[in-house]
């Protein structure tokens, strides 16, 4: 049901930017040359195309895309470009055994799985559909709640095992892991893409009075290869739908500034500096410093040169990964032409001169000095605002959500003389999306938002920006200029991301300090090889030459600086599936460069990485094999703590007396609510932590929500005071002690 949409007037017009962020990480092993996991296209089939696509609807809203070149590159190498050899788009369909005999392998293994018979999988086929980490039930448990079929083959399978599935119902799950990463507008109907093709994939399913979907017919092979086709065909949309609604700032016209990321999506201040991680982080351990500024130029250099490849033109704007920043790489940025960054507000209120408001963009030099280098402007985002989209609405109604987000917005509308305000929000524009129980992909949000942010600019209280129509001022829609050097000055800029204003995701702990130190060594072997490095806009030479192995070589490194390795490692992160596959990706990158090198006629060391991340299952029985000389005497302790009511930005943590607490360390043991470490039900903000405690011992401990290692912020509003519990049940049993978060 539609609100009403009229607002009253609360001051002069409020500029909005919202900026959706795009990415996946380099899923390529060099040496197979197949992506290792299915995420660029399972995103592209349900988020990419249908996120500009919901835009063009509403000519009024203007936004900033931001397209990771990981992403692009994957994208139209290894499924556009592979794929359009084999599809016959007037027929609907591909030539499956053209294209195995050709192009197995070369793509992801699902899409091999879903052109060949079902009945000939082998035991390698079965593990990448049923078991391996990354497998055809990688989805929210939300969104399997909309495909009970699905969800009952994923149920029957974990079970009973293998075996107790047949071949039809084999067949049928590889089918659902295509039609559900679909965008509800595509299940709904058939739906012409900008490139004049009609995507159809409802004529499969039906929808149900409760919002669920079921299949109308029995899947067939033919089925299967049907819906690499509709994949296709909207993977290969996309970036035409982008290139179309492109903001041009000399013309004005379009509704979507294009942006990028450096270009393997590397955490660039530590690329350039690692020491800069202990201005934020002074009490965290550090590896041996990583410091190659040539390669923080690589890296944004390399994107530049690969947007203007893929859109004609040079991008404006960067969001760096993860939004981190340190003023030393402001002139990176800067010489490559690049006129605008974001970052989080935590960064601005750390910067110098320190707490400026928000709802300004600054201008930072690239130079220390008052002469010399260029001004690029800043944008700080609005960390609530952003994270209500990404976090807090998930448990909303769509009208709900976009009207509260609305009252918010206006909260910042300038008064009387006051300047104009440029308010940004930024968030990732794929993740959030399957987590929304109440809307399907949050299409209702991003509907009535767009509908309620026109209203508001026909009568100019709010309007939609890009980043650059705002600096440079349209015309047409009455946009005033705000040149760069005009903007209120930041004299230097704190190092940081957007998560808690430090780096601490990415370096400080044991397992991250590790990586960082296997990067080193294998960087300073490169640098020692003779292989030279490539120019930046350089293509790889003929395949198998020693020219082609050395590029091969400098982009290994390159893909092993990017961010998304250093995320997983350590507790502070954990994938629903493992963070193993991330390791083994990690490790593949770094040993793939002595190959490479070797190959092109370097001189590298004998050397071999192993794992950062210890096997699971023998780590599992080292436990136990721990635990069986005492496991009398040990209790199963559940700590379940609901946090309903309350917004949790990434995790709740739990904090106490024994080591599995982190001995009174806040924010170092995490909780779970994604159905894994004894947590029941994913995604119900009922945050759950199993461990193994000796009986009759003494339990004090209290929660933290999302904060930095080492911070009790945020936290409970009773320090000093704790939980405590005697755990006086019997060996062996299990004692589950369920909280509410601030509530003793």
């Amino acid at each position: 049901m539609e609100m009403n949409d009229h607002h009253s007037r609360r001051g002069k017009t409020l500029f909005l930017n919202i900026i959706w962020h795009q990415h996946q990480p380099l899923y390529l092993d060099p040496g197979t040359d197949q992506l290792q996991g299915p995420w660029v296209r399972t995103h592209g089939t349900k988020d990419y195309y249908d996120m500009a696509a919901v835009i063009a609807r509403y000519p009024d809203i203007h936004c900033t895309v931001n397209l990771t070149s990981s992403l692009l590159y994957q994208l139209d190498e290894y499924y556009v470009k592979r794929l359009k050899p084999f599809v016959n788009l007037t027929t609907t369909s591909i030539n499956a055994d053209k294209f195995l005999a050709k192009q197995a392998g070369k793509t992801d293994p699902w899409i091999d799985l879903a052109l060949k018979p079902t009945s000939d999988f082998d035991v390698t086929d079965l593990e990448y559909l049923l078991s391996n980490t990354w497998n055809a039930f990688g989805m929210s448990e939300v969104m399997f709640e909309r495909f009970p079929q699905y969800k009952s083959l994923r149920d029957k399978y974990r079970n009973s095992g293998v075996n107790a599935l047949s071949e039809q119902e084999r067949r049928e799950v590889k089918f659902w892991f295509y039609l559900a990463s679909f965008d509800p507008d595509f299940l709904a109907g058939k739906e012409k893409l900008v490139t004049g093709v009609t995507v159809n994939v409802s004529e499969f399913i039906e929808k149900n009075h409760d919002g669920t979907y079921t299949l109308k017919r029995p899947v067939s092979e033919e089925d299967c290869q049907r819906m690499v086709v509709e994949a296709y065909k909207v993977l290969s949309a996309i970036i035409p739908i982008h290139k179309k609604m492109m903001y041009d700032p000399s013309t004005y016209k379009g509704q979507i500034e294009i942006i990028t990321t450096p270009f393997y999506h590397p955490i660039l201040p530590l690329i350039y500096d690692s020491d800069l991680a202990k201005l934020c982080q002074p009490g965290d351990p550090m590896p041996q410093r990583f410091h190659f500024p040539r390669d923080a130029e690589m890296q944004v250099a390399k994107a530049v040169h690969f947007y203007k490849r893929i859109f004609g033109v040079f991008p404006q704007g960067m969001w760096p990964a993860e939004g981190s920043v340190a003023h030393d790489i402001i002139p990176v940025f800067a010489r490559h032409g690049i006129r605008w960054i974001a970052t989080d507000e935590k960064i601005l209120s750390r910067s110098k001169p320190p707490n400026r408001p928000k709802f300004f963009p600054y201008a930072a030099h690239s130079s220390s000095g008052s002469t010399g280098g260029e001004s690029l402007a800043i944008l700080f985002r609005d960390t609530e605002l952003s994270d209500k989209i990404g976090f807090a609405y998930q448990n909303w109604s769509g009208e709900d959500a976009a009207e509260d987000f609305i009252q918010s917005v206006l909260r910042y509308a300038p008064q009387g003389s006051e300047p104009d305000r440029l308010l940004t929000v930024i968030l990732d524009g794929e993740n959030a999306w399957e987590w929304y129980k109440l809307d399907h992909d949050g299409k209702q949000f991003q509907n009535a938002l767009y509908r309620k942010l026109s209203k508001l600019s026909e009568t100019k209280e709010v309007m939609t920006v890009t980043v650059s129509e705002y600096l440079k001022g349209n015309p047409l829609r009455g946009v005033p200029a705000h040149p760069i050097d005009s903007l209120p000055r930041i004299e230097w800029l704190w190092p940081g991301s957007w998560i808690n204003a430090n780096f601490d995701t990415w370096i400080g702990e044991d397992e991250e300090n590790r990586a960082w130190e296997y990067l080193l060594t294998a960087r300073s072997d490169l640098g020692e090889s003779g292989v030279k490095e490539h120019a930046p806009d350089a293509a790889p030479s003929r395949k198998g030459t020693k020219q082609w192995y050395g590029y091969k070589a400098w982009e290994s490194l390159y893909a092993a600086e990017g961010s998304d390795w250093f995320w997983w490692y350590g507790t502070d992160q954990s994938a629903p599936a493992g963070e193993k596959p991330f390791d083994l990706a990690y490790i593949t990158h770094l040993n793939n460069i002595y190959e490479f090198a070797r190959k092109a006629g370097g001189r590298m060391p004998e050397r071999k990485f192993e794992p950062i991340i210890r096997d699971e299952a023998n780590l599992a029985r080292a436990q136990r094999a721990t635990m069986a000389q005492s496991s009398e005497d040990l209790v199963t302790v559940m700590l379940q703590c609901d946090a309903n009511g309350i917004y949790v930005r990434k995790t709740l943590f739990v904090v106490g007396n024994h080591d599995q607490l982190g001995n009174w360390v806040p924010n170092k043991m995490k909780m779970y609510d994604d159905g894994t470490h004894g947590d029941r039900q994913a995604g119900d903000n009922i945050w759950t932590l199993e461990m193994l405690l000796p009986a009759g011992s003494i339990l004090e401990y209290k929660y933290t929500n999302s904060g930095a290692v080492g911070s009790w912020e945020p936290g409970e509003e009773f320090p000093g005071v704790s939980r405590r519990v005697v755990l006086d049940a019997k060996p062996g049993a299990t004692m589950i002690l369920l909280d509410r978060f601030g509530i003793l």
